[in-house]
């Protein structure tokens, strides 16, 4: 990449992490991020749409690096409680970058989207489950119900949060499997 390009970016992308970290994504303007990041909004629209352009293309970048730290990406069916532990684990090393982005109006994307990759995975090793209904039940359970209770209890000890809900997967997945 065009050093230039990267700059601008990492301009751009310093001034919203700025602006979220004060505002919702929907108060946020073209103008006033163009100003921070020190760019004209010409060569905003240059690299990207609008405001939720930006957004989502940062968005898509953590969530595609937090799902290419995951260990188990080949089998993680037979590793969920371990999986879980890393997502949560790698998630909050991110802190409070995560906690911005995803605040707000855009806290349900990370979970849909980890909830949407994490069945990608499963379903890329056992292309017979897309369509089983408790297969997709268990997913769904698993993530969105981990990720709020991670929510609510995360200020507690977040280490101890995330083994806790590990463990709970595993007893999901051994309901799940029949073990």
């Amino acid at each position: 990449m065009d050093i230039r390009i990267h700059k601008t970016r990492t301009s751009i992308y310093n001034a919203f992490f700025t602006l979220r970290e004060k505002k919702e994504l929907e108060k946020i303007t073209i103008k006033e991020l163009t100003e921070i990041a020190k760019i004209s909004k010409q060569t905003f629209y240059l690299h990207y749409k609008d405001i939720y352009d930006l957004s989502e293309q940062i968005e898509k970048k953590l969530i595609d690096e937090l799902m290419e730290s995951l260990t188990y990406k080949s089998d993680i069916l037979a590793h969920i409680k371990e999986t879980t532990i890393e997502l949560f684990n790698n998630a909050t090393s991110k802190g409070k970058l995560f906690k911005t982005i995803f605040s707000g109006s855009r806290v349900n994307i990370l979970v849909s989207a980890l909830e949407a990759n994490i069945k990608q995975l499963i379903y890329n090793e056992h292309p017979e489950l897309r369509t089983d209904l408790k297969t997709n039940i268990y997913i769904t359970m698993l993530v969105q119900g981990c990720y709020f209770a991670y929510q609510q209890y995360s200020s507690i000890d977040q280490k101890r949060v995330a083994q806790i809900l590990g463990e709970i997967s595993d007893s999901i997945t051994a309901y799940y499997t029949g073990s």
